[in-house]
Order: C-alpha cells, then sequence, then structure tokens
C-alpha cells in the first residue's frame, strides 16, 4: 500500500509501525514529500495532508486538528524578555520557516484583537526545515512559530516554553485523502480506521 506523507511525517511513523505490528501482511511503501502529489496518477493508495481538501476526486477523513504557536527557550527569554504583544517581537530574534515548493515565508498569524494583527517581523534566520527550526529554538537562537504537536514534547520537559498564547489562535488539521468514486479495499479501509483513532499528538 503505497502512502504520502508530509516531511513532518515522523510524527506518524509509531502509528504506522504499529499498523504494521498488526497487518503485518500488507506491505507499506511510505513517501515522505511536501510536493503535492497526483495521488491517482502516481498511484498513490492514500496521502496524509494538512489543510482542508480541495480536490473533489478526492475522499477524505479528518485525523485531528493541530494549533499554531510562538515559542522559545526559557534561557532566551530570561536574557531578552518575553513578549507580551505581537508587536515585542520586532525586538526578537525570529526563525522563521520557507515552503520548499513556494519559496515563500509562512505568516505568523495573530488574532484581531491583536495591536499589529500582521507584523513585518525579524528575519534573524530562515530555513526550509521544521526540525531545524525546532534545534535553533533549542539552542537559544530566538523563537519559532510552529505547530504544538511539533514541539509539544519540549514543552512537556521546559526546554521551550509558549508566549503570546492569547493571540495565537490559528488551526488546522491533517486529512487522510484517497480516490473517491470506487470500493475501498479491505487494506485502505483498515489504515484509514486506523489512523482515525490512532492518532495521539493531534487534539
Amino acid at each position: 500500500m503505497r502512502v504520502s506523507l508530509p516531511m513532518i511525517g515522523k510524527h506518524f511513523l509509531p502509528v504506522f509501525a504499529e499498523f504494521q505490528a498488526l497487518y503485518p501482511d500488507i506491505q507499506l511503501d511510505l513517501e515522505f514529500t511536501d510536493r503535492l502529489v497526483d495521488v491517482i496518477t502516481e498511484g498513490f493508495d492514500a496521502v496524509v495532508r494538512s489543510g482542508m481538501p480541495k480536490d473533489s476526486s478526492l475522499s477524505a477523513r479528518c485525523l485531528g486538528s493541530y494549533r499554531m504557536i510562538v515559542v522559545g527557550a526559557p534561557l532566551y527569554f530570561a536574557a531578552r524578555g518575553k513578549p507580551v504583544q505581537p508587536r515585542d517581537l520586532l525586538d526578537h530574534s525570529c526563525i522563521h520557516f520557507r515552503f520548499p515548493q513556494t519559496g515563500k515565508l509562512q505568516s505568523w498569524v495573530f488574532s484581531d484583537d491583536a495591536e499589529d494583527p500582521e507584523l513585518d517581523l525579524p528575519r534573524s534566520i530562515i530555513c526550509n526545515s521544521v526540525e531545524g527550526r525546532v534545534c535553533f529554538a533549542l539552542k537559544r537562537l530566538g523563537v519559532i512559530y510552529a505547530a504544538d504537536f511539533m514541539v509539544r514534547e519540549a514543552l512537556l520537559s521546559g526546554e521551550l516554553v509558549s508566549v503570546l498564547d492569547e493571540y495565537t489562535h490559528a488551526t488546522s488539521v491533517f486529512n487522510l485523502l484517497w480516490p473517491s468514486g470506487r470500493q475501498v479495499p479491505p487494506k485502505l479501509r483498515a489504515l484509514i480506521d486506523f489512523l482515525s483513532s490512532r492518532i495521539p499528538f493531534l487534539s
């Protein structure tokens, strides 16, 4: 069974390992990429993608949601001070994410009740790796805007702390997509049902 996952799909790996252990006769062929694959033409049985589905030729099952938050290391904030409103980030080292496919920088979205919901933030570091940005934040090089599940372990351990929580409300979802208009094979049905109930890192 051929499945496409996003580059941050490492969080799905334990779940797929559990699925493989439960269904050893199903051969998994996993491809990690952030490009927009053509599910049908490229022969994928299913894909996992974030955001709302836009292709009407695909069926979808929501796997869960996540929230975007601003985080940094406690020692970084001890040295630079904690921002209490979004505009305070203008005096901080902001580590940005560049989308590999478009080259555009990810926007830091703040609620409309912020004094400045859209800010031209400092670009201290730019990289196209989510894991790289988390690493830089852990090394006390600045603050990042990231999905909560990407930094959950670091938050629980206290290595990172979140700030501006009252201003960060942007959310998105992960969906499992597969070709519609045809009978769902038993192996795909097993994966759909399994993933729907076994994604522990999404709310």
